[in-house]
């Protein structure tokens, strides 16, 4: 039941605020739901693991969503789309546009990368994600 789940939310979040330490739930939903669930928890032990994949598949417009959800509520993003091409030639997102969103934001955390792969090399593992990390590090690791 959604209050059994946001109230034990609340208190592992708790819980690791008072370690120093953050939890970050990943929820497929938009800005404004998890706006909602986060107040409905009550925890900054709480944060959005925020998925740009689950954006995409949604049709939402993933800078505007990053934008309306807040610095401050965004412990990690994932930097990884459904697999179909790796991400320096994915036309569904604009890396260097999320960046942009998270600089203007000043957002700094933790960037994860799993999928994006070469539909046509999908079990090159060393390749795609040798291609998907150099594409994120030339745009996150580069002066602004």
């Amino acid at each position: 039941d959604h209050r059994e789940m946001v109230r034990r939310l609340h208190v592992i979040g708790e819980m690791a605020l008072s370690e120093g330490k953050v939890i970050a739930i990943r929820t497929a939903m938009n800005a404004t739901d998890n706006l909602r669930l986060l107040k409905e928890v009550k925890s900054q032990g709480i944060k959005i693991y925020y998925n740009l994949q689950d954006a995409v598949d949604q049709h939402l417009n993933p800078y505007a969503d990053i934008k309306k959800l807040g610095a401050k509520n965004i412990a990690q993003i994932h930097a990884s789309l459904t697999d179909s091409v790796t991400l320096d030639r994915d036309p569904r997102i604009d890396m260097r546009r999320v960046r942009q969103t998270l600089d203007k934001m000043r957002w700094s955390g933790w960037l994860v990368v799993e999928r994006s792969r070469n539909a046509q090399n999908v079990k090159n593992v060393r390749a795609n994600f040798g291609t998907n990390v150099a594409y994120l590090k030339e745009i996150f690791q580069q002066n602004k």
